[in-house]
């Protein structure tokens, strides 16, 4: 255990950041994590803390009052929370691991004042993982490096953007950490998913395709289900079939426009259990837009993806097949279209090359 009280600034917990945030208290003296109020729905909404606060006495949650600030970005519409008082909790942990250009507006005052403390600096940042580096992110960038430039550590989602860091945002002491979830849930069925691809079988006259993740614009889901419509008249049956799983501003609008015998709306859904059942049932996980985290929970559950390149740029280190990341959305259907095989084997054990665990041990080893 490192002797020292580690602070995480994030504009929300989300409950998969909560669960893997909860197991550093294992390895630091006191782990703290501030959070605004969040969203009622969507990739912005609060996880419930109240049982990691039961199960670690070392463990502390900050609920700060903040502002809202709408923003609309290059691929969505987000928030910022604006919380100034959090630097009267910064002051008392050692080490601060921010959220990056996500959370720029806390992040202005907060890296040069807890410079002149002396605490310690990681700065954790996804990068940028679009083909094109677009004016506006350019100024984004020119605007951060100097903020970058004063942590001492970067942390990366993924390969590319450790080079994208390293290239246009300043980062002089960056490493690759990749994003993750808490894997635990995942070692002791670790055999029963190994069964699973072991015994699956492709039928090309049903092709199963699965979504999990928020029902937003941005993840591109009713270009998704036009895709799969098209393909049912295309080969004039009802070969193709989506699930979609999860909440958000767009669910009720979609339900009602595409629900159909091929195409179902299942809310989100929080039990595991049953959850897991969603994934070994199908044949392929498809991300038509932003995402990233989606992408390695199907993977941990052995279901192969079919994303976009610049997803979150973890895909190029998650996914073995190059031929599952496509360059555009328009390209599923052709992609699926053209489907004749899938094979789940290359997923066997999957849980050995990205664990949580993988990923605690990094952050520390950079610490001592």
């Amino acid at each position: 255990m490192i002797a020292k009280k580690i602070l995480i600034v994030q504009r929300v917990i989300t409950p998969y950041r909560l669960e893997l945030f909860a197991e550093l208290c294992h390895r630091f003296k006191e782990v703290g994590i501030i959070t605004s109020k969040g969203e009622a729905t969507g990739a912005l909404r609060l996880a419930p803390y109240k049982k990691y606060l039961e199960k670690h006495n070392n463990l502390r949650i900050y609920k700060l009052k903040s502002l809202k600030i709408p923003y609309t970005g290059e691929s969505r519409s987000t928030s910022f929370f604006f919380y100034p008082q959090v630097i009267f909790k910064a002051l008392k942990y050692d080490i601060l691991l921010l959220e990056g250009v996500t959370n720029l507006i806390n992040n202005f005052y907060l890296v040069p004042i807890s410079r002149i403390f002396n605490k310690k600096i990681i700065w954790w940042d996804p990068g940028y993982s679009r083909l094109v580096r677009s004016k506006r992110r350019k100024l984004i960038d020119a605007i951060l490096k100097p903020f970058v430039r004063l942590s001492h550590i970067q942390m990366s989602y993924s390969s590319t953007g450790e080079k994208y860091l390293k290239n246009y945002m300043g980062a002089k002491n960056c490493f690759t950490n990749l994003n993750t979830i808490n894997t635990n849930y995942f070692k002791p069925i670790q055999n029963e998913i190994n069964k699973n691809i072991d015994v699956y079988s492709f039928d090309k006259e049903l092709i199963n395709l699965l979504y999990v993740g928020v029902v937003e614009k941005r993840k591109k889901i009713e270009e998704l289900i036009i895709h799969v419509n098209n393909l049912n008249k295309e080969f004039d049956s009802d070969r193709f079939f989506l699930n979609v799983i999860g909440g958000g501003n767009q669910l009720d609008f979609l339900k009602k426009k595409y629900s159909s015998k091929s195409i179902k709306f299942q809310g989100p859904i929080y039990d595991k259990s049953k959850l897991k059942n969603y994934y070994f049932k199908s044949d392929l996980f498809v991300l038509p837009g932003d995402g990233g985290l989606a992408i390695l929970q199907s993977l941990l559950y052995g279901l192969p993806v079919l994303c976009i390149e610049g997803a979150d740029g973890t895909e190029l280190d998650y996914i073995d097949n190059k031929d599952y990341i496509l360059s555009s959305t328009e390209e599923i259907f052709d992609r699926l279209k053209s489907i004749s095989s899938v094979d789940k084997t290359p997923y066997k054990n999957y849980l050995n090359k990205v664990s949580s665990e993988l990923w605690i041990e990094n952050l520390v080893s950079q610490l001592k």
